[in-house]
């Protein structure tokens, strides 16, 4: 389970956040603030993995339901733009941010979509189907 309670996937809980930076989130400041701080002059980053800091608000975080109301559709695509908050130098090539569990998107009350690229196996994503919710590949 994620350390906020609400996801049992971390990387799923990333799937989440993304679906929220440009929709205002309350938590969007502090995120800003500490890419900033972490991965604006990263000349000095040396890659070994996730920027420690970065990860550990992430984990910590409690998405808010005002937020997560705002949530109609989610992307699986390693092209996201969290991934590069947490590592800059990330190329998708690994399975770091690999989902392999969507539990909890429940709390995802207005989610109608899913747009799968990749990030997951497609059985995964069978919880979705299951809930009634489109998956668009």
């Amino acid at each position: 389970m994620a350390k906020s309670g609400m996801f049992k996937d971390f990387n799923f809980k990333l799937v989440v956040i993304e679906a929220l930076l440009d929709q205002e989130p309350l938590f969007l400041e502090e995120l800003t603030d500490l890419k900033d701080k972490y991965t604006n002059n990263f000349e000095w980053y040396s890659g070994a993995g996730p920027i420690v800091e970065i990860r550990g608000y992430l984990e910590e975080l409690t998405l808010e339901k005002s937020d997560l109301e705002k949530i109609e559709s989610l992307c699986f695509d390693g092209g996201n733009e969290v991934y590069h908050i947490l590592k800059p130098d990330w190329d998708g090539e690994d399975s770091l941010f690999d989902v392999l569990s969507v539990e909890g998107f429940q709390n995802l009350t207005n989610l109608k979509t899913v747009d799968y690229i990749s990030m997951c196996d497609p059985q995964v994503l069978e919880p979705f189907k299951q809930a009634g919710i489109e998956i668009e590949d």
